[in-house]
């Protein structure tokens, strides 16, 4: 069941009247208060799911991330080195090279 966001901000005033009602009591303006963080809380994770579900690319954005080739382009940056014997490091560069 979700919570509309007019209820939690309504909620967040009366929260705020009965600190600002409360004043020279710190111990429960404070209590108060946080009670409306947790509203925010409640309040801001209810719109990021909101924003989450509604977000979706379109091919002309993912083009424009990808770039003009896109995913069509497999290029093999990997580099191979050929075996030499008569080299100096016959086994290969690295250490674990048998």
């Amino acid at each position: 069941m979700a919570v509309s966001n007019n209820t939690i901000i309504n909620k967040m005033i009366a929260e705020l009247q009965k600190a600002r009602e409360l004043e020279h009591q710190e111990e429960k303006v404070i209590k108060h208060i946080e009670n409306v963080r947790l509203l925010c809380d409640l309040f801001l994770e209810e719109d990021t799911v909101t924003r989450e579900s509604s977000t979706e690319i379109t091919q002309t954005e993912l083009k424009a991330m990808l770039g003009e080739k896109g995913t069509s382009q497999t290029q093999s940056n990997t580099f191979k080195r050929s075996y030499d014997p008569q080299a100096d490091d016959a086994n290969g560069s690295s250490i674990f090279d048998f």
